[in-house]
């Protein structure tokens, strides 16, 4: 199927560029507290007390949801791909807003403006291939290429991680409670994953601006190894940037096939 305009420039570099642009235009926004210069603190205390923060307690029931939707995804394949997509997209809605934002005393209410925006996209290329049913999977692209990916995906849904701590915990009860569903970080390399094994049938945007957007937080996490206790929240994100880049280049050579 022949792409249109817009969707030929959500694919190019140029939205990829106007992607890194963003980052330096779109400031994150208080309603009280907030100085332009003190910009950077404002991000980090949004992002560390974010509404994700009082959401950990019911992480048990959105990781059911989405185990059993990937149980669906790869039993029905293509019958139950438009409903994959419409669920993938509302779970990326919630990771801009409980991600990004929180109400505190200190700032009033506080938004990382240019990763909601991201994230937001994100969620609506692919609630918007739910809707156009362009994206089927077939897993028939399961070669010795792209089959690392698996374990890796495997991994960030498992997420064996003590979140007071940061420390590893392979313990295997973070299957279901690890807070792995609630987060862009562990998800997007499990969602790509699935675009990935299924290249030939599924959306060229999505799989790209996907990518585009995780490549690009993946970068900013790999600064946690800089910091004194960040170093595994460093390796943890590793697969972030690394299946982020790796679905963009081969959505790059998924044109010329």
């Amino acid at each position: 199927m022949k792409e249109s305009r817009f969707e030929n420039f959500l694919t190019s570099w140029k939205f990829f560029l106007l992607l890194v642009l963003l980052q330096f235009l779109l400031m994150p926004v208080a309603t009280k507290g907030f100085k332009f210069e003190a910009a950077g603190d404002l991000i980090f205390y949004t992002l560390r007390h974010a509404f994700i923060m009082d959401m950990y307690a019911y992480t048990v029931y959105f990781q059911i949801v989405m185990i059993l939707a990937l149980v669906a995804v790869i039993v029905w394949r293509g019958k139950f791909s438009r409903y994959f997509m419409a669920i993938a997209g509302c779970f990326y809605l919630l990771y801009a807003v409980i991600q990004n934002m929180v109400v505190t005393e200190q700032y009033g209410f506080s938004m990382v403006t240019v990763n909601v925006v991201m994230m937001g996209f994100v969620a609506f290329v692919w609630l918007w291939s739910a809707w156009k049913g362009n994206t089927v999977f077939s897993f028939d692209n399961i070669t010795w290429k792209t089959g690392w990916t698996i374990p890796v995906a495997l991994f960030c849904l498992w997420w064996p991680m003590d979140l007071r701590t940061a420390l590893p915990d392979f313990r295997l009860h973070y299957l279901l409670d690890s807070g792995a569903v609630l987060g862009f970080c562990p998800m997007t390399p499990v969602f790509l994953t699935l675009l990935i094994l299924s290249k030939r049938s599924v959306s060229r945007v999505v799989l790209r601006v996907t990518a585009m957007v995780g490549t690009i937080i993946g970068c900013y996490n790999m600064g946690n190894f800089a910091t004194d206790t960040g170093f595994y929240l460093g390796l943890y994100h590793l697969p972030l940037l690394g299946i982020s880049l790796f679905a963009l280049l081969s959505s790059k050579r998924k044109k010329k096939e």
